[in-house]
């Protein structure tokens, strides 16, 4: 059975491991490149500080012209793979099968179905961990080598950030290839099989990222100065707002910084906005956050809630293939 599911993914199992080599091989030019330049330019002190460190503004915004979007790109990469190996390995894994009809010989031989499943999915899977996990070991050690002249700047939380970091990659890639797999023994076609996984995997995305952040609790931090929120630029705002002079959140459409020249082109000075805060109660304000500390929490909540949804995925897969077909 290994044999014969070699037999029909080498030329996938081969593609992949060109995608892996020449990607590691494009992600270490550029890596080698970029750190050449930061010692030649003498970037290194800047790395902790970005654009806003001593002497470190007209060099470190140059080197992030340079570098910033294509440490992005690599970064996007990582988050897209999981997805484009759940379009195109996992969805027609059976699918095609199932389309021409070659699925029956395969249950006429003494192989039972789920260890069909299992040997046709781990050949495919397996090496997509493997190319994954690689490229994103590399992308993680070229952005985490731009410091915060790089994307990093823009905290843990940022999408691309947390995207392409720690286990989420994995749990991605887990679920595309579940969702892939279930997709295609349902639907019984390979095109109609990719769509509906790409379309599946786009809204579980958008779904994870709006709601992950209500995963993990967030803190509540209070700022006597109603002009400036009391949050890291690293942390994760969940919501921000004004304190009144109980000392308790205004709530929401209570209090309109607009009056107060804050919006609408509006220029006080800044003892004259403090003294308009003061005359509508406003004594501070507040801010929800989640601290860029939960970063490796919530990723680890998120590994093990779609690794869950995957092997319910993958038990509905099984039960598809021994009942339906």
């Amino acid at each position: 059975m290994t044999w014969l599911a070699w037999r029909q993914h080498r030329v996938q199992v081969l593609l992949m491991a060109a995608v892996l080599l020449l990607g590691a091989v494009a992600v270490f030019v550029l890596h080698t490149s970029m750190s050449q330049q930061i010692q030649e330019q003498g970037l290194q002190r800047c790395l902790a500080m970005g654009v806003r460190g001593a002497g470190c503004a007209t060099e470190a915004s140059d080197f992030r012209d340079e570098w910033f979007d294509l440490l992005k790109a690599g970064q996007l990469v990582i988050v897209v793979l999981p997805v484009l190996l759940g379009v195109f390995s996992a969805a027609p894994l059976f699918a095609r099968e199932i389309e021409h009809g070659t699925h029956v010989l395969a249950f006429t031989q003494s192989v039972s179905r789920v260890r069909w499943m299992a040997v046709k999915l781990v050949m495919l899977l397996v090496p997509s961990l493997v190319v994954l996990v690689v490229l994103q070991l590399l992308v993680s050690s070229w952005v985490a080598d731009a410091g915060l002249m790089g994307p990093l700047v823009n905290g843990p939380f940022a999408f691309l950030n947390f995207e392409s970091t720690g286990w989420i990659p994995t749990a991605h890639l887990l679920l595309s290839y579940a969702a892939g797999a279930l997709l295609g023994a349902v639907v019984g076609r390979s095109l109609p099989a990719m769509i509906s996984t790409l379309a599946g995997l786009v809204a579980v995305r958008g779904v994870v990222a709006v709601v992950g952040p209500s995963l993990v609790p967030s803190q509540l931090r209070t700022s006597d100065d109603p002009m400036n929120a009391p949050a890291s630029g690293l942390d994760e705002v969940v919501q921000v707002g004004y304190l009144g002079a109980d000392g308790r959140a205004i709530p929401e459409g209570g209090f309109d910084p607009a009056v107060c020249g804050v919006r609408g082109g509006g220029s006080g000075s800044t003892s004259d906005l403090a003294q308009c805060y003061a005359q509508h109660g406003v004594i501070g304000k507040y801010a929800e956050v989640v601290p860029a500390s939960y970063a490796p929490m919530l990723q680890l909540i998120e590994f093990g809630v779609l690794g869950a949804v995957a092997v319910l995925l993958l038990a509905g897969t099984a039960w598809t293939l021994r009942r339906q077909h």
